[in-house]
């Protein structure tokens, strides 16, 4: 709000500039010309917080370069909200906290404070004002006898001389036995002030000081309006009265004796008094009066100036010449895989399967990383939950494994695998029900025919190919493996997606099914408004530092939480507890604005580091869902070149930070982490195309590597490294300088342009996407949908950046709103997509 009241300030500021400069250039004297003229800049003050961006000129220029700051990292935030792991510190761990850098004070907080403790005095002061003088008017009493203007004049004991409050002139009870050509001179006077509405006016430019009074602009303006509704007056009363000494002898008089109040127009205020008076001797005639078409004709002359001070200028990217197509078929990158999955909880689930000659494993939520199988039926690889080894038999078909983390033991029972009978597509009506696929989302599964359809909350029906006994697949790709109960009764469904993992849906009743979609719906009703108000809800913040207190003492309170919330926060409450003893006390919290998925953003300043929270709050006033961020101190980070690998060290113990690797050196790379000892350890695999996230710890270092374990370079997270694009062109480039570019994607404005098209007609383009990025945008159409449809049609897209992870941003005008996107294209492809606010 500060931000585009400022800008607001400052375009009014550039206005009147442009009309003071205008009437000084040809030199016009006439008040009546100048107060028609800074009236219109007055009422064009006032709407600039609404109208400023409106009108837009999109220019087609060459890419320019645009810096940005180095200390200024924004983050690629996928659009789908997902839950992020907390760090796996074991308890009781020795924490060694990093220097404190200073009191972090939160300068925008600050501000709006201040502002809004200025407005409200200002506000508060002309009210009452208002409220007082209007008691004051009412409470006077009507002349008697014929009156010498056509006006409401009454005689109030209150006021010392005359003053006009709206459409009423108040004089004192002296007037009676004023001479006849003083009181003709009041009346004309003020009524002058009645007829050009000039109270009004004063009021208008009062409330305009109110809001912008940082502005000078907005003080000027005011004094400069009651001077030439003085001016005008003066020439009216000097006209009736056809006497000019007299009139400024009158004048005199009243300034020694009258004290008005601030709301009032007084005939004559102590400082203004002596320019009039000298303006009254020396001005050889009276100015002429401007009719209503003459005014019309000065506003309009002075509009062109409104729309530009008012509008912005959007640059348009042209797109290159279009590139033949490689000739040949691209094969159809489908597998299937042999399946085991492993139950950790009522949706944590843990798969094990394979791709070719590789085994890889992935919870449920996270990427799938490549495993280290020995001899002696053991297999390990690292997680972001920390290093997990399991044993199986050889075939890893056993019906239990042990997975060690954080030095205990998880047992995880089998629920399903690949069979390989066929199904019998006789026996369909089973699988025929809804199920609980997330907390506020259904998978309803209905027959046509001899074939099955499912459909997702909000999305378009598939249909189910199958593949074996109680096993289907969408596309050949995406699996859904319906379990029995012990009565052989279809009681689960187990989805698995290539990106999210796998998860557990219990089959649900039709009414409750019913009532999560009408609560989704509320929902993604609810949230475009949000989203273009940016306006926080109400007690978000009080919940996440009671909730952090609780965590900090390991009792979180699940009564303040949703069922499925509760379960997991309890399913993950040891290392919960141990990353919020690592961040230390809290500082500062923050709002950062509303997420397109209705979560509110909330930045916090611990002790030992900072974090990002997303809190969903729903109608009861329970907490719906938080996700956690961890993101690291004031530590830069920075990229160690492979030859330093032997001596570098991992160092435990450090602010808890989330990093996030995007791979585009297009073939498979490797990440592992560095011990103590410098040993790698944990190693997973991160696909051409896609994204590797981890929570670890500030400077605790990683090697990134190629398939062959060849390293690439080394990556020592931090604040300038928490989001960290690998691409073969920038290898060992200095994180947040040579690495960055300075100009747009040459086809990244019109990529942009038909991604926000296909999204608000609810068809985007999933074949111009890269998968990671398909199933993000499948999951968060109906919110990005309805907030397009809010914001309504697209106007002018300007280019404003490059992030960390070397995608454009792009501000988006339209015709209700503007929002921030980031989007990273190669060969045609859409690889990275965000819908802001981003952090």
């Amino acid at each position: 709000m500060i931000a585009t009241l400022a800008e607001a300030a400052l375009r009014s500021l550039v206005l009147g500039g442009v009309v003071w400069f205008g009437l000084n250039v040809f030199r016009v004297r006439n008040p009546h010309v100048h107060m028609t003229a800074w009236v219109v800049v007055l009422l064009a003050s006032l709407a600039m917080p609404f109208v400023m961006h409106w009108p837009t000129l999109t220019i087609t220029r060459l890419p320019l370069p645009v810096s940005m700051p180095d200390d200024v990292l924004p983050a690629d935030i996928s659009m789908l909200e997902a839950p992020q792991p907390a760090l796996p510190i074991a308890p009781g761990a020795a924490v060694a906290p990093p220097a404190k850098s200073g009191l972090s004070i939160n300068w925008w907080l600050v501000a709006t404070i201040v502002y809004a403790g200025v407005t409200a005095c200002l506000l508060l002061r002309l009210t009452i004002g208002l409220c007082l003088t209007w008691r004051l008017a009412r409470a006077a009493k009507p002349m008697k006898g014929a009156q010498m203007i056509d006006a409401d004049v009454r005689v109030s004991r209150d006021v010392g001389g005359p003053v006009t409050f709206g459409s009423t002139i108040l004089v004192p009870p002296q007037f009676a036995g004023w001479d006849a050509k003083k009181r003709l001179a009041v009346l004309a006077h003020e009524g002058a002030h009645v007829a050009n509405r000039d109270f009004y006016v004063l009021l208008l430019a009062s409330l305009n000081r109110a809001v912008f009074w940082f502005s000078p602009f907005s003080w000027w303006q005011l004094a400069r309006l009651a001077e030439l509704a003085e001016i005008i007056s003066d020439a009216e009363a000097i006209e009736v009265i056809d006497d000019r000494l007299s009139y400024a002898e009158i004048l005199l008089e009243f300034a020694s004796t009258v004290k008005p109040r601030s709301v009032e127009l007084a005939m004559a205020r102590a400082s203004t008094v002596r320019a009039r008076v000298e303006r009254i001797i020396a001005a050889a005639a009276m100015p002429v009066a401007v009719g209503w078409r003459k005014r019309l004709w000065i506003a309009a002359a002075i509009v062109p100036a409104v729309i530009v001070s008012a509008g912005m200028i959007a640059y348009r990217t042209p797109d290159p010449a279009p590139v033949a197509a490689e000739t040949g078929e691209v094969p159809a990158q489908h597998y299937r895989p042999f399946v085991n999955f492993y139950a950790m909880g009522p949706a944590s689930v843990f798969a094990i399967f394979r791709e070719g000659d590789e085994v890889y494993g992935q919870f449920t939520g996270q990427r799938k990383l490549r495993l280290t199988v020995g001899n002696d039926g053991t297999a390990s690889y690292a997680s972001s939950s920390g290093e997990i080894t399991f044993s199986a038999d050889a075939e890893r078909r056993s019906s239990e494994l042990v997975l060690r983390m954080n030095g205990r033991d998880v047992r995880a029972v089998r629920v399903a695998e690949m069979p390989v009978a066929a199904a019998d597509p006789a026996s369909l009506d089973p699988y025929v029900g809804w199920y609980r696929i997330a907390p506020n989302r259904v998978l309803n599964v209905r027959r046509e025919g001899d074939r099955l359809q499912v459909q997702e909350t909000v999305q378009g029906r598939a249909t189910l190919l199958a593949e074996g006994a109680d096993v289907f697949s969408i596309r050949g790709e995406n699996l859904l493996i319906f379990l029995r109960d012990e009565q052989a009764k279809v009681s689960r469904v187990l989805v698995q997606n290539a990106v999210f993992g796998a998860r557990l849906a219990p089959r649900i009743d039709a009414a409750v099914a019913q009532a999560i979609e009408a609560d989704f719906a509320r929902r993604v009703a609810e949230v475009p408004d949000r989203f273009r108000e940016q306006v926080p809800m109400t007690g978000g913040k009080e919940l996440i530092l009671r909730g952090i207190e609780d965590m900090r003492r390991g009792t979180p309170n699940y009564d303040r939480m949703s069922a499925p919330l509760a379960a997991k926060i309890h399913r993950q409450l040891n290392e919960t507890q141990a990353t919020f003893v690592a961040l230390g006390a809290v500082e500062s919290i923050f709002f950062r604005g509303v997420g397109p998925g209705g979560y509110d953003i909330y930045g916090a300043k611990f002790e030992n580091g900072s974090a990002e929270f997303r809190l969903l709050l729903e109608p009861d006033g329970k907490v719906g869902d938080v996700l956690f961020r961890a993101d690291g101190n004031d530590e830069l980070g920075g990229i160690v070149p492979c030859a330093e690998e032997a001596s570098v060290r991992g160092r435990a113990g450090t602010s808890p930070i989330r990093i996030m690797v995007y791979n585009e050196m297009g073939d498979d790379i490797q990440v592992f982490n560095l011990d103590a000892d410098g040993h790698r350890k944990s190693q997973s695999v991160v696909r051409p195309n896609a994204t590797w996230a981890s929570t670890t710890t500030v400077n605790n270092p990683w090697v990134i590597a190629d398939k062959s374990g060849r390293c690439l370079e080394i990556l020592m997270p931090g604040r300038q490294t928490r989001f960290h694009n690998m691409e073969a062109s920038n290898l060992g480039a200095k994180p947040g300088r040579a690495a960055r570019r300075a100009v747009p994607i040459a086809n990244g404005e019109e990529m942009l342009r038909r991604y926000i098209e296909g999204v608000g007609k609810g068809q985007p383009d999933y074949e111009h996407m890269t998968s990671e990025v398909a199933d993000i945008t499948r999951q968060q159409l109906p919110f990005d949908q309805a907030i397009l449809a809010k914001l309504g049609a697209l106007r002018a897209v300007s280019f404003r950046g490059v992030t960390a992870l070397d995608s454009d941003i792009y501000v988006a005008q339209f015709a209700n709103g503007s929002a921030e996107w980031r989007i990273g294209v190669r060969n045609g492809t859409i690889t990275k997509i965000a819908l802001g606010p981003n952090f």
